[in-house]
């Protein structure tokens, strides 16, 4: 696996660890779509954002399955594989969005 200059050794030893190719790592930067979660960017892929001749082919299979987490200067943190990506980064967003203060019914 070729180094990514942009990335930390943290990021490198678990791509390495957990076989993201740098095929897919490529892919997911030009074709993932970034979310705030958890404190960072996270970059999955969300196949129905493809282009059409694009959405079927072997790549975008293998590469909806990984999140790229990203810090806010840009660098990579980590990545890891996780079945139903989009779903659970969105997932993820949802859950650290800030709650308005909830009101209280008087009675």
């Amino acid at each position: 696996m070729l180094a990514t200059p942009e990335a930390t050794l943290h990021y490198r030893m678990r791509a390495a660890e957990r076989g993201l190719s740098p095929e897919i790592e490529s892919f997911l930067k030009i074709w993932g779509t970034e979310i705030w979660a958890a404190g960072a960017r996270q970059i999955t892929l969300f196949r129905r954002h493809l282009p059409d001749d694009l959405r079927d082919t072997m790549i975008a299979r293998q590469a909806e399955d990984w999140i790229l987490v990203v810090a806010p200067n840009g660098t990579l943190m980590t990545c890891y594989e996780r079945r139903n990506a989009w779903r659970f980064v969105n997932r993820k967003a949802e859950d650290r969005r800030p709650r308005g203060s909830r009101r209280r019914r008087h009675r």
